[in-house]
This record gives structure tokens, C-alpha cells and sequence, in this order.
């Protein structure tokens, strides 16, 4: 078997060609040595592409715009989130774990609490700035770690175009006595009235579930 970046381009059409280049560029821009074909299969849909696990689970097949098919495997710690291939790969590849379909809410929106003493409680927890400005992502697992060893349902709000598309995080709290309420938070300004922390295109429960979306740049 024959990976497909090995293959003569001149055996393809020009817009297949372009489509798969840029799916290449895609794979080739990110790592993660923990992704899964169920992860990979997700994080292709968020970026527009036609992507779906094997029956088998062993590999993910991305249906072109042009009607043909390539296949991608997880490599676990080699270069690239995946390898690609003309045909359906014959040896299984990467663990298989499966993403809820629950576990990532896209452009979910939450409502803001307007208790006082919720409000007080939550801003007592915790000195801000957590973290440096521009360190959300360590700034947002320690609140979520801090909140939860209180006892509080928390949630991770993520905004991909955030911070000029460096991507920014925060969290959400839940009001215990009042369920489906929720302060936002953020690692480095601390409590947020701003409506825009209220909602976000993509928010977890996990940290681990953000690799699904916007794996590690590889530098």
C-alpha cells in the first residue's frame, strides 16, 4: 500500500488535487500524539470537510467535493495528525475511543446569574489574574480545577477566532441553587458581565475534548 503523498498528482484532477493538497496542509499543520479516528473524524467535520470513521473504526474516509475518497490513520507520535492513503488502509491504527455525541456544544449560549451572593462567592475563590495575559489555556484548566473542588458544575467556553485566531478559552460556574444559571469567568479579567462570554461556538465539559476541535500547533 501506497501512502498518498508518494503518488504522482498527475493521476488526479486539478480541483481534486487542490482539495487534497489542502487537506494534506491541514494534517501536516497539527499534532497530537493522543487523537483518536473519532477524534480526527470530528475535528475534520469542524473544518468543513466530508469525514467519517470506517465501519471498523480503524481508519477515517474523507468523501471529496469531486466524488472521490481518501483515507487517513492516526500516527500516534509520527509527524502529522494522520497518514493519508488512496485505499482503504488493511491494518487497524490508533486506540479507539469515542467522543460522546453530547461532549461538545456548538454555538451553545448560557444565562448569566444575577445573584449577589453566587456572585461574591465565586470571586472570593480566587485572585485574578490567574495566569499572564495570553495563557487562557493553563488559565482556564486551573479555574476549572479550582471551581470544581468546591463542588461546582463548570464548563469550558471556547472561541477559535478569538485573540486574533490564536484562539481564547474561559469557563463557565453554575449557580448550585439555581441550575442553568452561570457566571463566566476568565483566567486573566475574572468575573465577565460581557453578553459575548455568554455563548461560544464550541463549549466541554472535558479539557481534553479542545483537541477535538483545534489539536496542538505543531511549531
Amino acid at each position: 500500500m501506497i501512502p498518498i503523498s508518494v503518488i504522482l498528482i498527475f493521476f488526479l484532477s486539478a480541483s481534486q488535487a487542490s482539495e487534497e493538497n489542502d487537506l494534506w496542509l491541514l494534517l501536516s499543520s497539527y499534532e497530537d500524539i493522543g487523537i483518536t479516528t473519532n477524534d480526527l473524524a470530528f475535528f475534520l467535520v469542524t473544518h468543513g470537510y466530508n469525514a467519517k470513521p470506517a465501519p471498523d473504526q480503524s481508519y477515517v474516509v474523507v468523501t471529496l467535493k469531486e466524488g472521490g475518497e481518501v483515507y487517513l490513520t492516526v500516527n500516534g507520535a509520527s509527524e502529522r495528525l494522520a497518514d493519508m492513503w488512496m485505499t482503504p488502509p488493511q491494518e487497524k491504527a490508533g486506540p479507539v475511543q469515542v467522543i460522546p455525541s453530547d461532549a461538545v456544544r456548538i454555538n451553545a449560549s448560557y444565562n448569566r446569574s444575577e445573584d449577589g451572593e453566587f456572585i461574591k462567592t465565586i470571586s472570593r475563590y480566587i485572585i485574578f489574574p490567574v495566569t499572564p495575559l495570553g495563557m487562557c489555556y493553563d488559565g482556564a484548566q486551573k479555574l476549572e480545577k479550582t471551581y470544581s473542588s468546591f463542588g461546582y458544575n463548570v464548563t469550558f467556553l471556547f472561541d477559535p477566532a478569538g485573540f486574533d485566531y490564536q484562539g481564547h478559552i474561559w469557563v463557565a460556574v453554575e449557580d448550585g441553587s439555581r441550575v442553568g444559571d452561570w457566571l463566566a469567568v476568565d483566567s486573566y479579567y475574572g468575573i465577565m458581565d460581557d453578553p459575548e462570554y455568554y455563548s461560544a461556538p464550541y463549549s466541554f465539559s472535558e479539557f481534553q475534548y479542545l483537541d477535538a476541535i483545534n489539536p496542538r500547533l505543531k511549531i
